[in-house]
């Protein structure tokens, strides 16, 4: 099916208006004693945390507990995410937790004995879309709930791109006649010759598809990184640096550039980024509604807008006609020699792209 239009139905909302979270008092750097630690994709940030404000603020002008939530919006500095690995004790964890993160929630001591020995659920509908399903999305294990994906798309600079014709699949950003031609995301810090922040997940998804020595063949037709946000102010320009932009549904439908950009769903399926919940087994009663927030129609109208497509059971998703997506697999992500790939990806990405 391949080739969509780059139209735009871009409707996040970005009200700032302050709202109350639970305790106040509860340090917002750390990791420990939420009941709600969340946190999503940048560009749904602000939406997803009113929404989880308004439900609390609810809860308690109603006689309901006053529960304590977070949701980091990414200040700087090191945040409660960042700490989560460090967390042993079951009773420290936050008992239901939010994330886009793949793989790094829980170190494996606590997976071990928390969430192997079934502390955790997933609280996943009985009712999905296939397209989810079919892709092994849904959690075999029950452990983790996906809510929705980021789906990971070509956006293709036609000017730029010249007579080859744009890649119908993933396998095909390794073929030599793509050299320079390839813009993944990342970013460094001015000055710096190292680029410390690139897409893993892309790289992690690239090597089981095939294999290192095909990740680094891809590589070779990396023309330069940019981060995802600048991609779609790029293409169709002529400081464009690449015909093909790997970048998130959302941003690649940004893309103003009517005439001279198309985004390309592959053939093979979307990467799929998923945004998932977890809770404890014997979490405190009161976050049951906000678990059912999360897979709710209102919440999915919103995310299906965006470009976000949502598992939940009473909408379609809300993808191009005939799509598919392509996941890693979560018996992969938790497998303990991922970790080791993810390093040798990386390693493939700088040895095989200069960095100056």
């Amino acid at each position: 099916m391949g080739v969509t239009p780059a139209t735009s139905s871009f409707a996040l909302t970005l009200d700032r208006e302050a709202r109350a979270f639970g305790d106040n008092n509860v340090t917002r750097a750390t990791a420990r004693g939420w009941d709600f630690l969340g946190n999503t994709p940048v560009p749904l940030r602000n939406q997803i945390r009113d929404g989880v404000a308004e439900w609390s603020a609810r809860q308690r002008a109603t006689g309901g507990p006053a529960l304590k939530c977070c949701f980091p919006m990414g200040q700087g500095g090191r945040g409660p995410f960042d700490r989560l690995r460090f967390i042993h004790e079951l009773e420290d964890f936050p008992d239901v937790l939010v994330s886009s993160e793949v793989g790094n929630a829980f170190n494996r001591r606590f997976h071990e004995r928390h969430v192997e020995t079934g502390g955790f659920q997933g609280c996943q509908p009985a009712r999905t879309a296939a397209i989810f399903a079919d892709c092994g999305l849904i959690d075999p294990k029950g452990w983790i709930g996906v809510f929705a994906v980021a789906p990971f798309v070509l956006l293709i600079d036609r000017r730029r791109l010249g007579d080859l014709p744009a890649p119908k699949g993933w396998a095909e950003l390794a073929d030599p006649v793509y050299r320079g031609q390839v813009v993944l995301s990342g970013w460094r810090r001015a000055g710096e010759q190292r680029w410390s922040q690139f897409n893993k997940f892309f790289l992690l998804a690239m090597a089981r598809e095939l294999g290192l020595d095909g990740l680094a063949r891809l590589v070779r037709n990396v023309s330069g990184l940019a981060h995802s946000a600048e991609m779609p102010r790029l293409a169709g320009t002529d400081a464009s640096p690449g015909g093909i932009y790997v970048l998130p549904w959302l941003l690649a439908d940004m893309c103003p550039r009517r005439a001279h950009t198309e985004v390309v769903w592959p053939e093979d399926g979307a990467l799929a980024y998923p945004l998932w919940l977890t809770a404890k087994v014997g979490r405190r009663l009161g976050l049951d509604p906000l678990i059912e927030h999360f897979y709710g129609s209102e919440l999915a109208a919103y995310l299906n807008k965006n470009r976000y497509p949502s598992a939940c059971a009473d909408l379609p998703p809300a993808v191009p006609a005939g799509a598919k997506l392509k996941w890693l697999g979560w018996d992969y992500i938790r497998h303990h020699a991922t970790a080791r790939t993810v390093r040798a990806a990386s390693q493939a990405l700088h040895e095989g792209f200069s960095c100056a």
